[in-house]
């Protein structure tokens, strides 16, 4: 069984989550001369986390397993910068435990080498065969994940960690006396939290209407470890979403709400580009009880009347608000249907982690 590093829970709000990072600092106790001589040098690899709310034991995964690292899938790929280039140099050892520090051996540079290191998290124990030499960008456009059917976040104690990613800012010489600083990871899932009355993390329900179940059409089932498309990340959110180019369709997926009010830390996806209309734009179908009967709703995911790509690490929030007219019998005329029924809904997102609000406007249920 693969073990997973456990931390400890503190008080924080629900909403203030945010992408940890690893630190990655070099050894300098007992560098000597001839220590120094060596070609290679061994690096402190530290995790740390924000610390995370406390919640309810209940079924639903929590911001510690949406944080967590498998370390047999914790791997670090060394890149040589040569001018404009980077081109792959090698995969560190594998992490060893060592005095309670998780450790990475790396190459001393020769002469005026420079280097920058990409952490890859929880995108398998071992990744694609990689030849020396091999431009940056063809290296992580080979490393994908698979994102077939409803990702499992069946417990805290069963779960599927979520692929991260994250690399040196700068490119630096590596030597016993390197500090490389921060290494930022960002999820490459996006989260999906659909919940009625939902203020942050609490849903207080809507008047007549009970949440049954929430549907999710043309997810992707494949997604890139690494924002090989986005050159720009802001507040981390990246500018555009990487999908790779055999990536498929799922069939719809569907999730079961058991309190009637919401679904929260249990839909997570891979990046989808934005549509261009309702039959082939990411969209949901909400079942639920209303007048006693049950019924199903659109929800297309808009932003001031546009359809939005869904980017990874981040939070899409669907609040329901009132319900005031009954739906589709049936969750296919639901999908395909065009008449306007009476909902009343918000949908938001922001950065996964930091608030950095991405966008906000009123969605339109059919």
């Amino acid at each position: 069984m693969t073990q997973l590093l456990k931390y400890k829970s503190g008080k924080m709000t629900a909403l203030s989550v945010i992408a940890f990072t690893a630190t990655i600092v070099a050894m300098l106790a007992s560098c000597d001369t001839a220590q120094l001589e060596i070609p290679e040098v061994q690096l402190t690899l530290r995790l740390s986390l924000p610390e995370t709310g406390e919640y309810a034991r209940t079924r639903a995964i929590t911001a510690n397993e949406e944080n967590a690292i498998d370390i047999e899938q914790l791997k670090v790929l060394v890149f040589k910068v040569e001018g404009t280039s980077e081109l792959f140099a090698y995969e560190t050892p594998q992490i060893q435990l060592q005095a309670n520090r998780y450790t990475v051996t790396l190459k001393q540079s020769q002469a005026e080498e420079k280097y920058r290191l990409v952490v890859i998290a929880n995108a398998g124990k071992q990744l694609p065969a990689i030849q020396e030499n091999t431009p940056k960008d063809e290296v992580l456009r080979k490393i994908t994940f698979s994102a077939s059917g409803n990702w499992n976040t069946a417990s805290p104690s069963d779960y599927t960690p979520f692929p991260m990613w994250g690399e040196s800012t700068t490119a630096q010489s590596i030597t016993s006396a390197t500090t490389l600083g921060s290494i930022t990871l960002l999820r490459a899932l996006a989260r999906i939290d659909v919940g009625c009355g939902l203020k942050e993390e609490t849903a207080t329900g809507v008047s007549g209407f009970a949440l049954k179940t929430v549907s999710i059409y043309r997810t992707n089932n494949k997604g890139y470890a690494v924002p090989v498309d986005s050159k720009t990340i802001t507040d981390n959110v990246v500018s555009a979403v990487s999908v790779p180019s055999d990536a498929g369709t799922n069939d719809a997926l569907t999730y079961t709400c058991t309190d009637d009010k919401s679904l929260l830390r249990t839909i997570y996806i891979a990046e989808a580009e934005q549509g261009t209309n309702k039959d082939n734009n990411i969209c949901l179908v909400i079942g639920g009880i209303y007048t006693g009967d049950t019924y199903y709703y659109r929800v297309d995911l808009t932003v001031n009347g546009s359809y939005i790509p869904i980017k990874r690490n981040c939070r899409y929030i669907v609040n329901i608000k009132a319900v005031n007219s009954i739906g589709y019998t049936t969750e296919e005329e639901a999908l395909y249907g065009d008449i306007v029924l009476s909902v009343t809904a918000d949908l938001s997102a922001e950065a996964w982690g930091s608030q950095t609000e991405a966008g906000k406007g009123t969605i339109t249920l059919l």
